[in-house]
Order: structure tokens, then sequence, then C-alpha cells
């Protein structure tokens, strides 16, 4: 049986795949869902959109489900303390995420222009809504979240959503937003064809540019914010900088690197080579996520209100057994989610034309 503390790092490491597999996976359903009501003029393109992540858009959801799951067996206090300070938050991205699944099956049941835009727009929110405040709710991380735990270990939350509302918070979901819509043009353009897929091309290129822009702002940014590192005798640090103290491994640099590497890829291959591009945009937010995610490490929710009260991977998590019986789970099942999800795409993979969209209009999307 492993030690308590590898097992702990080995959790870290895995929830973040977990996070990371649902970001490449269901976020470029998002991205297009936001894509949907600019990038297509007419019913027929709206279809071939929407078909172009039809197969897949459900079973996506599977990560994240599977990471929240994952948090709440590892590390409980995270989960409830994070999820009552987010409440607001996590309950509006609940709420938006209802849109998706109704639009999705509902949309083309009547033919309607006003039905069909109600739905266009209501797929809108529901993406757009989660891929921004995915990242708002991140940023407020690096900030610290007010809470502090009692005598009884019992947690006191405070704030409200217009406290989470910062402006590093708001660029932190500029950059969540625009990485999407860029992952997901560069999907849909890879799938489509004709002036669909210029329209997606001209938006990847855009949102690669404020994703960039952003990224770079973020990380400026941080120097200045107030960070976080453990100290002597299990006490927690608070100082100018310290967010980046992880940073003095020069090789840690190869992180936010590859977040820019991925972005100038996706960038410079919007237009000609969708295959490249969506290859740039996964590996700029697999870059993004994993410099965010090792950067608070081993903070997982530090505490703005009684910094010692600051959650780690360390003095949060679940026992050993626990840990032990959750890593033979994960070595059965997930090797298994991965293959069926390789497998779907696979056997489902092909162009949604317009002449697809017309000669199956009753058993698509």
């Amino acid at each position: 049986m492993p030690d308590l503390e590898t097992l702990q790092i080995l959790w870290w490491a895995l929830i973040g795949f977990m996070f990371i597999a649902f970001a490449l996976t269901d976020g470029f359903d998002f991205g297009v869902g936001i894509l949907l009501p600019f990038a297509a003029k007419t019913d027929t393109e709206r279809r071939i959109l929407i078909n172009a992540i039809a197969p897949h858009w459900d079973g996506n959801q599977v990560w994240f489900v599977l990471a929240a799951g994952s948090v709440f067996a590892a590390w409980p206090p995270v989960y409830g303390t994070a999820f009552s300070l987010m409440y607001v938050p996590l309950m509006l991205i609940l709420y938006a995420l209802f849109l998706r699944p109704v639009g999705f099956d509902y949309r083309s049941k009547i033919e309607d222009s006003r039905w069909r835009t109600f739905w266009d727009w209501g797929i809108f929110v529901g993406s757009f809504v989660p891929a921004f405040l995915f990242g708002v709710a991140f940023g407020n991380l690096f900030l610290g979240m007010p809470f502090y735990f009692d005598e009884f270990e019992r947690a006191f939350v405070s704030g409200t959503l217009l406290g989470m509302l910062h402006p590093f918070a708001l660029l932190s979901g500029v950059l969540s937003l625009s990485l999407l819509v860029l992952h997901g043009a560069t999907y849909a353009s890879w799938r489509t064809e004709g002036i669909v897929k210029q329209r997606l091309s001209s938006y990847a290129f855009s949102a690669s540019m404020i994703a960039m822009v952003s990224f770079i702002g973020g990380g400026v940014w941080l120097m200045g914010i107030n960070g976080y590192s453990e100290g002597p005798g299990n006490t927690v640090l608070h100082g100018e900088g310290l967010w980046l103290n992880i940073y003095d491994n020069w090789h840690m640099l190869a992180l936010p690197l590859t977040g820019l590497i991925g972005l100038v890829i996706a960038s410079r291959n919007a237009g000609s080579s969708p295959p490249l591009a969506f290859l740039g945009s996964s590996v700029a937010i697999i870059g993004v996520m994993a410099t965010a995610g090792v950067t608070l490490f081993p903070f997982l929710v530090p505490s703005s209100t009684a910094i010692n009260d600051s959650i780690t991977i360390y003095n949060g998590s679940s026992s050993q057994y626990t840990l032990t019986v959750m890593m033979w789970a994960a070595a059965v099942f997930m090797p298994m989610i991965v293959v069926y999800t390789l497998w779907c795409y696979r056997a489902m993979w092909g162009r949604i034309t317009e002449k697809h969209i017309e000669q199956n209009s009753h058993s698509l999307y």
C-alpha cells in the first residue's frame, strides 16, 4: 500500500487529469454552443454545428461527474467548503446547463423559426455561462476564499457573488471563455466545410488572440497578487508574489510555455489546417490548466479570512485506506472510459455537410 503522502499527490494529479479531459472534450461542445448564433446564419448551418457535436456532448460530461465525485471522496472538506463558497455561481452553472440537453433535443421538433431561434440562444446561454463562470470561480482561488474553521472543525463561509467578480477573476473568466471558443471553433471547422468553416476559422483566430493576451496578462497580474506558500510548522505564508514560488525551478516554465505554444499553433493554422489548429487548442488548454494547478499546489482552497485554515492536498484528504481503494477503482475504470471514448469518436467521425443534414433531416438534431 503506498504511503499517504504519495496517494495524496497521485490523486491530485489524477483529478487534475480528469478536469483537463473534461475541458478537452466537453470544452469544444461549449465552444460550439457559444458560436452557434454567430458562426451559422441559416437553420441548416446551425444544424450542421449542432450535429458536429451531437454524438458526444452528453458522454463528454462523464469526466466532470467523475472529477467532482473524486473530489468529494478524496477531499471532503474541499467539496463542502468550496461548494458553499461558490453556491450561487455553481447553481447558475447548473441551471444554465439545463438548457443544453433540452435545446439539443427539442430545437428541431417544430419547424418554426421563432421556436428554433429561442433554443439556439438557450444553447448559447447554456454554454456561455459555464465556460465563463468556471474561469471566474478558479480565478477566485488565487485571491483566497472567505472561510474559516472553528474549534469543532465546522466551516464558516461568507462572501457574495458580487464579491467574486474581482477584476482578476473576470480576466480568468475571459481566458476560460476564449480558450473554449477557440477549441470549439477548431473542432467544428475540422468537421465542416464551405462558408461555415471559413467563419469558424475567423472566430478561432480571434479567440486565440484574446486567450493569449488574457493568459500573459493574468501571469503578469499574478506577480502583484498576495499569494500563499507553505511555512514552517504547518503554517501558511501570505504575501505578494508567493504564487510564483514554484517557478524558482526554471524547468516549471515549460507549463506556461506549452500553453503559449499551443495558442500560437492554433492561431497560425486556424484558416489553413483545422487538425493542427485543434491540436494547438488542445495543447493550449493542457498548458494553461496545468500551469494553474501547479501554481496553486499544494493548496486547493486558500482562505483569505484565516490563512492557516487554508485547505491543502495534505490537511484535507481522506484516509490512506480510502485513497487506496479509490486508486484500485480508478485503475480498473479509467482505462475503460478512455478506450470507449476514443472508440466512439472513431466510429462516429466524419464531416457534417448540408447534404447530410437534408438526407437525414428527421433523424438528426
